[in-house]
């Protein structure tokens, strides 16, 4: 709601709160504005008037959360702070001169520190609707950030953690010098095409091996990221602990950041979606990392609202540990759901 002058009024307004004069409503809440409506508010001598904003009219979380000041605060900090990543590793990637670590550090803090929970993160990145066209160096952007958020869920060490989010602003830089019109092609890629997609870790290893003053465990991250625990992965079929530990890391937040990203294809996949993905191939992860990450982002759920396949809105009230995205659930009139007892029914969206 928003309180304005009467001259500020226009056609098609809505007033928000009843407008009083001499002790006796003139108009009720929910009044439409238009001129003849104006003309007797002016006659009672009214002079200022509260009516709807923009805001009053959101439904869904993702309505409401754009009007939000702290995250559109964080929306410019973000995008600051990305346009500052995307220069330097475009110039790394010209010149092959090594970049101080501060650097990203410093990028890594300045976004951090207008964040107040892990939970705030995840539900910043998943709401904000970035341009399909720097998809790629989100990714990693995003990846890097969840890398931070990671490292404080499972108690790493302080150099431990700065080492993870450094892992995570390179891991993916393979994929830079793949045009968009295949990377993100909304149709299923030609056997060449994924040939060619497939070949970014290798590729990214290309341009990081040679840097003497990059951390080993990052140039791993680049090469073995698509390595998955019991072997499936590319391009070498690591198993295991043969896959270095970072990695393991990134393959969980990199698998959880595809899912997490609108395509044009398709909508963003709900925390609790990427969640059932993820426990429905637990073999493919580490499960001494995989476990407890699922549990903390299914805490991060509680208290959301989502909308299941029959239509019908619930909040979630409860994590289940047996199976981390079939929570438990409060509707209408205090009605409980165990979703575990209900495999018929699917989450569709966050309301």
């Amino acid at each position: 709601m928003k309180t304005i002058t009467v001259m500020e009024l226009q056609d098609g307004m809505e007033i928000a709160e009843p407008v009083e004069a001499q002790g006796s409503v003139v108009f009720d809440a929910g009044t439409k504005i238009d001129s003849k409506v104006i003309d007797r508010i002016k006659r009672h001598g009214v002079i200022c008037v509260t009516v709807k904003d923009k805001s009053d009219y959101a439904t869904t979380h993702y309505e409401k959360i754009q009007y939000d000041k702290d995250f559109q605060n964080f929306c410019d900090i973000y995008r600051n702070q990305l346009n500052i990543y995307k220069g330097t590793m475009i110039s790394y990637m010209g010149t092959k001169q090594s970049i101080d670590s501060s650097v990203f550090m410093s990028i890594y803090e300045s976004i951090s520190s207008v964040i107040t929970t892990e939970g705030q993160l995840l539900d910043y990145i998943y709401n904000m609707t970035p341009n399909e066209d720097e998809l790629t160096y989100t990714s990693s952007f995003n990846a890097a950030l969840l890398c931070g958020t990671f490292a404080n869920w499972l108690n790493l060490e302080p150099d431990e953690k700065k080492l993870l989010i450094l892992c995570g602003f390179y891991y993916d830089l393979g994929k830079w010098n793949i045009p968009n019109d295949i990377l993100w092609k909304p149709g299923k890629l030609t056997e060449e095409e994924f040939a060619l997609v497939k070949r970014h870790p290798v590729s990214g290893y290309a341009i990081v091996r040679n840097d003497t003053n990059l951390n080993e465990h990052i140039k791993n991250c680049v090469i073995m990221h698509h390595e998955r625990y019991d072997g499936s992965g590319y391009p070498f079929r690591m198993k295991e602990e043969k896959i270095d530990k970072y990695a393991r890391y990134l393959a969980i937040i990199d698998t959880y950041i595809a899912m997490a990203s609108p395509r044009s294809f398709r909508s963003a996949f709900t925390p609790l979606q990427i969640i059932g993905i993820l426990e429905e191939e637990k073999e493919k992860y580490d499960p001494q990392i995989l476990i407890p990450i699922l549990e903390k982002i299914a805490d991060t759920q509680i208290g959301c609202k989502i909308e299941l396949s029959d239509r019908s809105v619930w909040e979630v009230i409860m994590i289940q540990k047996q199976k981390f995205s079939r929570p438990m659930l409060r509707g209408e009139n205090d009605m409980i759901l165990d979703l575990i007892s209900r495999p018929d029914l699917k989450i569709v969206r966050m309301v």
